[in-house]
């Protein structure tokens, strides 16, 4: 029996598998999904390639590390308060918490690890301090300048250092920013003549105090901490050079 033109419609439908307006419709979600799984996978190779060039520093200080320090500010001869704790201390790894002791407890995702862990980082992520080798800040005070006069003789940034509580003679750093901190230094900021007395920081006294809670004990000798004072040029060291001022 021949098919009717009804018949034939239902019979061409049912071939095309449903109407032509259905069949035009844009499959959105699946090139939404596309899109999505595409960004995935160039975000992990991307994420990939950094960590192969920008491996974890193996030098200590490490992110597992938990070091301190102990620091003062000498200006002119007159030892200052120690400065308050930073206001950003949970954002910064290496910072202080008061009482004149830097905190070093490098952060993921931060250069503070290695040789990124240095005088000149803490002074970077402390609000309203500044180091160079010819200017010094104390928070909330004047910019001193080599040759400002103090009294009556001019003044020059000198940034003295003691590797150990038990360190009796200290020596004088050619790089203030760039100086490599460790665990148990002691370190003094000054701005004072040439040739003038520059003492250890007064909270030398809280080192052992602070660091009784960590894993990281200061060191009591007058040799530098363990394998991290290598001057080979494997060392933590290798990069670090230090002179005596007159």
């Amino acid at each position: 029996m021949a098919r009717g033109p009804v018949g034939r419609k239902i019979a061409r439908a049912a071939r095309t598998g449903g109407s032509r307006t259905r069949r035009r419709q844009t499959p959105f979600g699946y090139y939404i999904t596309l899109v999505i799984v595409v960004l995935l996978g160039l975000a992990t190779v991307g994420f990939s390639r950094y960590q192969a060039h920008h491996p974890a520093s193996a030098v200590p200080p490490t992110v597992h590390d938990h070091w301190h320090a102990a620091f003062a500010f000498d200006i002119c001869g007159k030892l200052q308060p120690a400065p308050k704790p930073n206001p950003n201390a949970s954002q910064v790894g290496i910072n202080t918490l008061g009482q004149g002791i830097i905190n070093i407890q490098p952060l993921a995702g931060q250069p503070d690890t290695g040789h990124d862990a240095t005088l000149g980082r803490f002074v970077k992520d402390y609000p309203g301090m500044e180091l160079s080798s010819s200017t010094l800040r104390y928070p909330g005070k004047k910019v001193w300048h080599d040759g400002d006069l103090c009294g009556a003789k001019p003044g020059q940034v000198q940034v003295k250092v003691w590797n150990s509580l038990a360190s009796s003679t200290g020596h004088v750093v050619s790089d203030p920013a760039g100086l490599l901190l460790e665990n148990g230094q002691l370190i003094t900021i000054a701005f004072v003549p040439a040739g003038a007395n520059i003492p250890k920081p007064p909270s030398a006294a809280n080192l052992l105090k602070a660091s009784a809670a960590t894993s990281a004990p200061v060191t009591t000798s007058t040799t530098a901490p363990g394998a991290r004072t290598s001057t080979t040029a494997h060392g933590r060291h290798a990069k670090h050079t230090s002179t005596t001022k007159p």
